[in-house]
């Protein structure tokens, strides 16, 4: 009889193509690209896929996984086999909750393209529940945005990559392993306790999980011991034996090995063949003896260190517990030619328990969601073969299932363990401000200048207005402490931030409305601003309210009355004024915030208030006064080369504007503004970094919890009569989708059967369409 398990151990070459359903999800992902850019969306990847509400069948549990069996790194392809025998074992006990267990696992080889290729014939052909088990730092996060986007669960990954415990920006990600940043913390607090005096030299693989090992240790030393070599290589190399020379030419005594099984083994016979004799710390993917040590030999890795969350399948110690004797039983009836002495088999047991206990609770309710659920709400779970005295601890906003682990040294033939169970989280360690002044002492003048370097400062409106908000939210999702940082500032509205971009120390951004451009040059106050000021993006539109008695029927009932716009450096001043002076409209203006306007409003000393600002307002939604209403503006013929049509509706409003009368408006552009730096300078330097972050993270500005009107920023639309800013027009030329399969009418979409406010983005595409193919490409 055939196992219910399926573990596919050979490279899949030629994977078919997905069919129907991967073409769909193409056609999806195409114009969910062209939304970002635009604000358009008539698709969407979930429905794509139809992957919805999917749950398992009443007999079976569909589990899928990518290992690499036969690549650089097919040592970790024991973790593949046990799991697997344990699901069978599993399924000869009758299963879960009467379920059998599937479990289709596929070599990648350790190739990214490859686990994008095999995630994807798992999702859409296969039809697994969730990914599990998943080998890798750089493939799990190769297929990691896949994943997310189409809520699909990619549960306790085999990784340590701090990417995997970001449930804020990842909710249907999570790791198994301590994060290598965890790991590394421990290492840490090990050499600050046992090795003040030492000097550190680090052996790092450049990627992900090397990076993120040595940003961990520096973090926990705090520059509190040297560091005096840094050494990466490539997983691709065929050697670092010129690399190990170079470290201990250095003179270190403390050897930070940051390396995956292959290059470990290399350092432990290069260091032994060269007569070098640091303190050896190993990561903890590198401490499989039967994957290491016959590269190196036992004598040579004789006193190397690492650390362990899960006991030693081949401690005497412990060969009496009755959970080692289970461990052992399984191994020896269900996968006999594992080694004991093989960590990776001790893990493997313990992950696929713990996999079995989130399906159980989960009960009848097999969803996506319920497992995901299920999957972060682990508090204190004990579980056989975990060293004693850690627990499984997850949570919706923590999604790292293991934080503590306990030093480990080989002597003999065997790991040991020793000293306490420590924990790489330090509550202080969470905050990059407490690493930055734990730094402070021994690199004042380097730490200063990164920071300095890597940091944007933007000018944004006052509190509570649209452009704070906005402002906010770029600092919250761009922050890369000191790689990269934006500073948002309080301001007062367009044009001070135009004054505040061209002549204020350290302002390098802004935001800015497009007509304000146009009404100074218009007033002859500024020469030459053109020339000076440049676009990085149009970010969304704002809508003029108009906010009156019921007597006031339109915009031109406003001749000769009392209206409030806002103070004279703000956005709305000049949008006011401007809208007036294209209508012929000459009211008595009154320079007062519309907050502070609106008790004037109430006892009739004013007749209206205007505020230019990206709905919905927050005080405006507060006014509940049936004497009130929000004035239509007219989409005058003279108002069309500076401002877009636009609708405010009971969803925006519901005490102001019934469902069935919705307002129509005007809206004005609001850019993302700076000086216009020239290539080479260090403010353009920043600029470009700004740039790149920003473009890099508009998926995840468009979710909750940031604010609405982050739907509208397109990066590729033109601004009419501006020009873009180097960095960010040879993005966007780089980045340009295919006209002609971006459009709506590609869809079968036409401008007829959009809303006004889709209608004016859909102008500003073709706009965009039509002045792009002009553009030479660079």
């Amino acid at each position: 009889m055939r196992s219910a398990v399926d573990i596919h151990w050979h490279a899949l070459e030629n994977v078919p193509s997905a069919g129907h359903e991967r073409r769909r999800l193409r056609v999806s992902a195409l114009w969910h690209a062209a939304r970002g850019a635009f604000g358009l969306v008539f698709m969407t990847n979930a429905l794509a896929l139809g992957t919805v509400g999917v749950r398992a069948a009443d007999n079976e549990i569909r589990i899928g996984n990518t290992i690499d069996y036969t690549g650089p790194v097919r040592a970790a392809g024991v973790v593949g086999k046990v799991i697997s025998a344990y699901f069978d074992k599993v399924n000869a006990e009758g299963g879960v909750n009467g379920r059998r267990i599937k479990f289709i696992s596929y070599d990648d080889t350790y190739n990214p393209a490859k686990t994008v290729e095999l995630t994807h014939k798992l999702v859409e052909e296969d039809r697994v529940l969730f990914m599990f088990a998943s080998v890798g730092t750089a493939t799990n996060e190769a297929v990691q945005s896949y994943l997310n986007a189409n809520k699909i669960p990619q549960l306790f990954s085999i990784s340590g990559s701090s990417m995997l415990d970001q449930p804020g920006k990842f909710p249907w990600s999570m790791a198994y392993t301590p994060s290598y940043e965890t790991e590394a913390h421990i290492y840490a607090q090990y050499l600050l306790e046992n090795q003040p005096g030492g000097k550190i030299a680090i052996l790092y693989q450049d990627d992900a999980f090397g990076k993120d090992y040595v940003k961990g240790l520096k973090d926990g030393l705090g520059g509190k011991i040297p560091i005096v070599a840094e050494v990466p290589f490539k997983v691709t190399d065929p050697t670092i034996e010129p690399l190990i020379a170079k470290l201990k030419a250095s003179g270190a005594d403390i050897l930070f090995d940051a390396t995956t099984p292959k290059f470990t083994g290399m350092a432990i016979k290069r260091t032994a063949e060269l007569g070098w004799k640091p303190l050896h710390i190993v990561s903890s993917a590198s401490k499989m003896i039967s994957a290491v040590v016959p590269s190196a030999g036992l004598h040579d890795a004789e006193g190397l260190l690492s650390a362990s969350f899960a006991l030693e399948g081949d401690d005497p110690l412990v060969a009496n517990d009755p959970v080692y004797r289970d461990w052992a039983s399984f191994v020896d009836r269900y996968i006999p030619s594992a080694s004991k002495a093989n960590s990776l088999v001790v893990t493997s047991y313990v992950l696929a328990k713990m996999m079995v206990e989130v399906l159980t609770r989960c009960g009848d309710d097999l969803s996506r969601e319920n497992v995901m659920r299920q999957a972060s709400s682990l508090k204190g779970l004990p579980l056989p073969m975990l060293v004693p005295g850690i627990f499984i601890n997850t949570s919706a906003t923590d999604h790292a299932p293991i934080e503590q682990m306990r030093m480990i040294r080989f002597s003999g033939e065997r790991w040991e363990q020793f000293g306490p169970v420590r924990s790489g989280i330090d509550p202080g360690s969470v905050s990059d401000s407490f690493k930055t002044i734990f730094r402070y002492g021994p690199a004042k003048k380097d730490l200063a200048n990164q920071l300095n370097a890597n940091t944007v400062t933007l000018m944004t409106g006052s509190f509570g207005s649209t452009y704070s908000q906005m402002g906010a939210d770029l600092a919250s999702v761009l922050d890369h402490g000191s790689d990269f940082r934006v500073l948002p500032v309080l301001g007062r509205g367009s044009v001070q931030a135009v004054a505040d971009i061209l002549l204020l120390k350290g302002v390098d951004a802004g935001i800015v409305r497009k007509d304000t451009l146009a009404y100074l040059e218009r007033k002859d106050f500024a020469n030459n601003i053109r020339n000076q000021f440049v676009y990085v993006t149009k970010m969304f539109n704002e809508e003029m309210h108009v906010l009156a008695p019921q007597t006031i029927h339109g915009i031109r009932d406003l001749d000769g009355k009392t209206v409030a716009i806002d103070l004279p450096d703000a956005s709305t001043f000049v949008t006011a004024i401007n809208v007036f002076e294209h209508l012929g409209i000459k009211p008595h203006l009154l320079y007062i915030e519309p907050r502070l306007a609106l008790e004037q409003l109430r006892r009739g000393d004013i007749d209206a208030i205007i505020a230019v600002e990206g709905k919905p307002l927050q005080w405006l939604g507060q006014v509940n006064d049936p004497s009130l209403h929000l004035v239509p503006v007219e989409y005058d013929t003279s108002l069309r080369d500076e401002y877009l049509p636009a609708q405010l509706s009971s969803e925006d409003y519901p005490n102001l504007i019934s469902s069935s009368a919705p307002v129509g408006t005007i809206a004005a552009e609001a850019v993302l503004a700076s000086y216009n730096w020239q290539p080479g300078t260090d403010r353009y330097r920043r600029l470009a970094l700004l740039v790149d972050s920003l473009f890099s993270h508009i998926a995840q500005l468009q979710q909750p919890p940031y604010h609405p009107k982050w739907q509208e920023l397109a990066p590729m639309a033109p601004v009419a009569g501006w020009t873009r800013f180097s960095a960010a027009q040879e993005w966007v030329d780089h980045n340009a989708p295919v006209a002609s399969a971006a459009t709506p009418e590609a869809l079968g979409v036409h401008a007829s059967n959009l809303s006004p406010d889709d209608q004016a983005l859909y102008r500003e595409f073709i706009e965009w369409k039509a002045n792009h193919a002009k553009q030479p490409r660079r």
